[in-house]
């Protein structure tokens, strides 16, 4: 099998995007649903907004691999995966259509209402492993479906970069590793166009805006 029985101890709280970075929707489809392969999604979304369920949610999918968010390692264990039809950066990545984020939004909104998830918890597969992936990328924009994944309270006038990215959900342990992915992941969810590490002060604001809006 390509997934496995979830833990009674192990609850729902997350939902990550991805891409597929495919070359097409049926090579997806078809290496997602094997149960021979090792990888597997709960959920599909075509570029014409068709839903595919190809896992049941109260199954463990494997869809995360080696990844860490907040205090839990392992995303697999705490998500929900959700794949988005995109050829994605190797093979010709484009927006995002009308209709998947259509589809997206009353998916997401099921989930929310059924899994109890919060907005804060809609996250990316670059969040949870951004020394590794980089999808669902800068060009996919998540106020297109109605969530606000930051509402942060201020606790003083300065931050740290460190503490910003603390506050964005990376561990600390994990921070000290691998700052320069953090700082580029949090760069795809600013919708950069120019993905690198570099701390200029037009980013320090943004992100400073996007985790105080």
């Amino acid at each position: 099998m390509n997934y496995s029985f979830r833990k009674k101890n192990k609850i729902v709280k997350y939902v990550v995007i991805h891409y597929t970075g495919m070359k097409s929707l049926k090579l997806a489809y078809k290496k997602l649903s094997d149960k021979k392969s090792n990888v597997s999604i709960h959920y599909l979304i075509s570029r014409n907004g068709t839903i595919f369920n190809l896992l049941c949610p109260k199954y463990k999918a494997w869809h995360a691999g080696v990844s860490k968010w907040k205090n839990n390692t392992f995303i697999n264990d705490y998500s929900i995966g959700i794949e988005l039809e995109n050829k994605g950066h190797d093979f010709g990545y484009s927006n995002y259509s009308r209709k998947q984020y259509d589809s997206l939004k009353k998916l997401i909104y099921f989930l929310k209402i059924n899994f109890f998830i919060l907005d804060k918890d809609i996250i990316f597969h670059s969040d949870i492993s951004p020394n590794r992936k980089i999808d669902p990328g800068e060009k996919f924009f998540i106020e297109r479906i109605g969530i606000n994944r930051f509402n942060n309270k201020k606790m003083k006038n300065k931050y740290t970069i460190d503490e910003m990215l603390n506050l964005y959900g990376f561990h600390k342990s994990y921070i000290k590793g691998h700052k320069k992915f953090c700082i580029k992941s949090v760069k795809r969810s600013l919708n950069y166009k120019k993905i690198n590490a570099y701390q200029s002060k037009k980013f320090l604001k943004d992100f400073y805006n996007l985790l105080f809006n």
